[in-house]
C-alpha cells in the first residue's frame, strides 16, 4: 500500500518541485517541501471528502434502514396494481405468488441481520482494520516519497551491475512509455467517474430526488469499473428509487442513459485522446480473466495491464520471432557440403573421359 501510494503521489510532487519550488537552490530542501505541500494536498483533500459526503451518505443510509417497513408496503402497493391493471385487460396473470415471495424476502432479510448481528459487526471491524491500514500505507507511501531519491539511486545501481548498458536503456524507455500508460489510464477513469458523479449529484438534486448524495456517490464509483460498472450503479440507483417513487426512476433512467451514451462517445475519448492498444472486442475478455485472477483489482488493471503486454508483444517479442525464422530459414537454404562435392565431380567427369 505505502508503495502504491508513493507512485500515486510522486506526480504531485514532481510538479511542486518542477513548478512551485524551482526557484529554491538546494536541491534537498526543494524535495523536502514539495513532499510536505504534497501531504497537506492530500489531507485537505481527504479532510474535504469526509466532511462534504460522509455525513450525507450516513444520513441516507439510515433513512433507507428506518424506512424499511415503507419500502415493503410499496412494493405490496405496486403488484397489487400491477395486478388490477391485468384484470383490467383481462389477462391471466397471477401475481400472488410474485408478493408472497417478496414479502418472505423482506422478512427473511430482517432475521437475518437480526440473527447475524455478530457477523455483521465483524465485517464492520474488518473495514475497520481495512481503513487503519490505508492510513499506515498513506503514512509508509510518504516515507517512500520522502527517500525517493536515495531508493531510486540504489535501484539504478543495481540494475547497472547486473544488466548491459544498451539493454539498460531500452528498458528505462519502456517503463517509460509503462508508467505513461497507467498513469494516463488511472487519472483518466478518476476524472471521468468524478465527472459523472458530479453530473448525477447536479440532476438528482434539480429533481429533488431523495438521497441524491448517495445515489451520486454509487454511480461515481461504480463508474471506475469499465464495462460492467455503470450497469451496476445504474441498477442499484434505480432500485433505491422505485422504493421511494416510480416516477423517479423513470426519470433517472432517462437521464442515465443519455449521461453514459454522452460520456462514451464524448468524455471518455476526449480524455483518453484515444485507445491504449488494445481492440474493443478484448475488452469485455480481459476484465472477466482481470476479475477471476485479481478480483477487483485484476478489473481495474487489466485494460493497463494488456496494454503494456501489447508493447512488449510488438517491441520484443515479435523482433525475436522474426529473428528466429529467418536463422532457420537461412539454415534451410545453405547449400550442404557433400552436394558441392558431388556436383564438381560431376562437372570434371567428361574431362577425364576425353582425356
Amino acid at each position: 500500500m505505502g508503495v502504491v501510494v508513493a507512485y500515486l503521489l510522486n506526480p504531485v510532487a514532481d510538479f511542486f518541485h518542477d513548478k512551485v519550488f524551482y526557484k529554491v537552490k538546494k536541491e534537498s530542501a526543494r524535495h523536502i517541501w514539495s513532499v510536505v505541500l504534497t501531504c497537506v494536498c492530500l489531507v485537505l483533500v481527504l479532510a474535504l471528502f469526509l466532511l462534504a459526503l460522509i455525513p450525507s451518505l450516513i444520513k441516507s443510509v439510515s433513512t433507507i434502514i428506518s424506512n424499511w417497513s415503507f419500502y415493503t408496503e410499496k412494493v405490496d402497493y405496486l403488484i397489487g396494481k400491477a395486478s388490477e391493471l391485468a384484470a383490467r385487460f383481462n389477462l391471466d396473470i397471477d401475481l400472488s405468488n410474485i408478493q408472497a415471495t417478496v414479502d418472505s424476502l423482506m422478512s427473511k432479510a430482517v432475521e437475518m441481520l437480526k440473527e447475524n448481528g455478530s457477523a455483521i459487526m465483524n465485517a464492520l471491524g474488518n473495514v475497520g482494520a481495512s481503513i487503519s491500514n490505508f492510513f499506515v500505507g498513506v503514512l509508509f507511501g510518504v516515507c517512500f516519497l520522502t527517500a525517493k531519491n536515495q531508493l531510486l539511486s540504489f535501484l539504478d545501481l543495481v540494475r547497472r551491475a547486473v544488466i548491459k548498458s544498451d539493454r539498460l536503456e531500452k528498458n528505462n524507455g519502456l517503463f517509460k512509455r509503462f508508467n505513461g500508460i497507467f498513469f494516463k489510464y488511472i487519472g483518466c477513469t478518476l476524472v471521468d467517474a468524478l465527472i459523472i458523479g458530479v453530473g448525477t449529484l447536479i440532476f438528482c438534486l434539480i429533481m429533488r430526488f431523495p438521497n441524491a448524495p448517495l445515489i451520486a456517490f454509487v454511480v461515481g464509483i461504480t463508474n471506475i469499473i469499465p464495462t460492467f460498472g455503470p450497469m451496476i450503479g445504474s441498477a442499484i440507483s434505480i432500485f433505491f428509487l422505485v422504493l421511494e417513487h416510480p416516477l423517479n426512476a423513470l426519470w433517472f433512467l432517462i437521464f442515465i442513459c443519455v449521461w453514459q451514451s454522452l460520456d462514451g462517445m464524448v468524455i471518455k475519448p476526449r480524455l483518453f485522446k484515444g485507445s491504449l492498444g488494445i481492440p474493443g472486442v478484448w475488452t469485455l475478455v480481459l476484465i472477466i480473466l482481470g476479475g477471476k485472477v485479481a478480483g477487483m483489482l485484476g478489473i481495474l488493471l487489466a485494460v493497463p495491464a494488456a496494454a503494456v503486454f501489447v508493447i512488449i508483444y510488438n517491441e520484443s517479442i515479435v523482433p525475436r520471432m522474426k529473428k528466429r525464422a529467418e536463422k532457420i530459414n537461412a539454415q534451410a537454404l545453405a547449400p550442404v557440403e557433400g552436394a558441392e562435392k558431388i556436383s564438381s565431380v560431376s562437372e570434371d567427369e567428361p574431362q577425364e573421359q576425353q582425356a
